[in-house]
């Protein structure tokens, strides 16, 4: 299963983040998967790097997949580009990544034609919850939507970090994945990569608090939805509330949730989160 590396990038202020990918895709050996930016915490982390992951302004999120053995650090040739940076090893399997681009590109052309279901609607008409960290539509989230919307109305790229629940978190978060497939179909909702975070090597930790792997995050999903719009009104379906409250709450011990938009469907331009 290749290894990939998630990273989360705070860039020098000279420094553009289309820039910035453009050096990364010239590297030799370097194959730059997703790229996207950073533009709202849905749910922030309670317990896993939670300063980090919510107080920094992040400009850039990629998915990178190092062919060269030998290169430790892939980006280190960029490193006066960069003043932060959070990094996820992640295992994802060969079968997905051998036709991402395929699919993630018919996802993006068919974003445009995906129907709401009217669930948002509802709810807006009988008032919203007052907070997302149990992923319901909250003010807060309202409020990105519209400003969100003020520039952008394309696709929207979710980036989940998840850590389970011992022993049987796993279980019912994939109980959870079974169910989310219909339930966020209907909206244009999917899965494009999924993967498990990759244990350090010994006397190595990645995470920032200096916590044991076991105690990190587990795994990580990067999902497609039509617009920020679908994603709320998924949200504020019965039919998602549902497979929510029975799979999902239950399997997380810790989470971070982070709307995105890729950069080959919002256009040129730079902004802090």
């Amino acid at each position: 299963m290749p290894i990939l590396d998630l990273y989360l990038f705070t860039l020098a202020k000279s420094t553009d983040p289309q820039s910035f990918i453009q050096q990364l895709k010239q590297t030799p050996n370097l194959k730059v998967i997703v790229a996207s930016r950073p533009r709202h915490v849905v749910i922030h982390p309670n317990i896993l790097d939670s300063e980090t992951l919510t107080k920094n302004p992040w400009d850039l999120l990629v998915l990178i997949q190092n062919n060269d053995p030998e290169k430790q650090n892939p980006v280190h040739h960029l490193r006066h580009s960069i003043t932060n940076s959070y990094k996820v090893p992640t295992g994802i399997p060969s079968k997905l990544l051998s036709d991402y681009n395929t699919r993630s590109d018919k996802l993006k052309s068919e974003a445009s034609s995906i129907p709401l279901t009217g669930s948002l609607d509802k709810l807006l008409r009988a008032g919203s919850k007052d907070t997302s960290q149990n992923l319901e539509v909250s003010p807060s989230l309202l409020e990105f939507m519209h400003q969100l919307e003020k520039t952008f109305k394309g696709p929207v790229t979710m980036l989940n970090l998840l850590h389970f629940h011992h022993p049987d978190g796993k279980k019912s978060y994939y109980q959870y994945g079974q169910a989310f497939i219909p339930v966020a179909g209907k909206r244009g909702g999917h899965a494009k990569l999924v993967g498990n975070v990759v244990p350090a090597p010994e006397g190595q930790d990645y995470s920032r608090d200096g916590r044991e792997k076991e105690g990190w995050w587990n795994e990580i999903s990067i999902v497609h939805y039509p617009s920020i719009r679908h994603f709320c009104d998924m949200l504020a379906g019965e039919d998602y509330q549902a497979i929510n409250e029975k799979y999902r709450l239950s399997a997380l011990r810790d989470t971070f949730l982070l709307c995105t938009t890729e950069f080959d469907v919002e256009g040129s331009g730079s902004s802090k989160l």
